[in-house]
């Protein structure tokens, strides 16, 4: 089912019985609420997109953030495109081509489960620019790269007088090795912020996602900026 259409509800656990069909990612989400426990979501899953989930969390005073972590091509994205922006050089189109060999890669092979990715990878870079352009991402499998995941990027561009430029890159990272230390701060934040009696969408932590909640921007460095800044307004209040 579209999990963002589902009607509000104040118990989850009639909301899943309610809804056997939803997936596993949205039980569980369901299940550490009520467990009331702080919410890191690292994957595609819509599950905190769900108005009856956010809420209950709230509810709870429970803190979340998400969604799917921005360890490769996303993250080169939310670096480049403020630059093609602040240098009035009008972006035409954008190519994406992600080869991923591991685990990832499978999940992916499924209609489903890409859609959602897709949906991730692909609206930060509109979101910055906010003008129409030709942007097109795609995701397939190559076992043989196992954790290695490999991303090809053209970037057409339009400069000064209508000249026509572009960019290639091609990023390969170990995909594990680039998100282990993310969710390692993401879990101290989150406890934190669950100490401090902070709940919702935690806005600070955008620079570590595709797709932020509760209205962070999308350029990387006005992300890292609202994490400093929560940062400092932490440790002047205790200092």
């Amino acid at each position: 089912p579209d999990v963002t259409r589902l009607p509000r509800t104040e118990n989850l656990s009639d909301f899943v019985r309610d809804h056997p069909d939803l997936p596993p990612s949205l039980v569980f989400t369901c299940a550490a609420i009520e467990a009331g426990c702080a919410l890191v979501n690292f994957t595609p899953s819509l599950a905190l997109d769900v108005p009856t989930i956010a809420a209950r969390a709230v509810a709870r005073g429970l803190p979340y953030c998400g969604r799917d972590g921005k360890t490769g091509e996303t993250l080169l994205k939310s670096v480049l495109a403020p630059m093609f922006l602040a240098r009035n050089l009008r972006v035409l189109g954008w190519e994406s081509h992600n080869l991923l060999g591991n685990r990832d890669g499978a999940v992916l092979d499924h209609e489903a489960n890409r859609r959602s990715k897709l949906s991730g990878k692909s609206e930060v870079v509109e979101e910055i620019l906010d003008y129409p352009l030709h942007h097109r991402v795609r995701i397939d499998t190559m076992p043989s790269l196992d954790d290695w995941k490999t991303a090809w990027n053209l970037i057409h561009f339009e400069g000064f007088l209508g000249t026509r430029m572009s960019l290639q890159f091609t990023w390969q990272g170990c995909d594990s090795a680039l998100a282990a230390p993310l969710v390692l701060d993401l879990v101290r934040l989150a406890e934190f912020a669950h100490r401090q009696g902070e709940a919702g969408p935690l806005r600070h932590t955008a620079a570590f996602f595709k797709s932020t909640l509760g209205g962070a921007p999308a350029a990387f460095p006005d992300q890292m900026e609202l994490l400093r800044a929560y940062a400092r307004s932490h440790a002047t209040r205790d200092a």
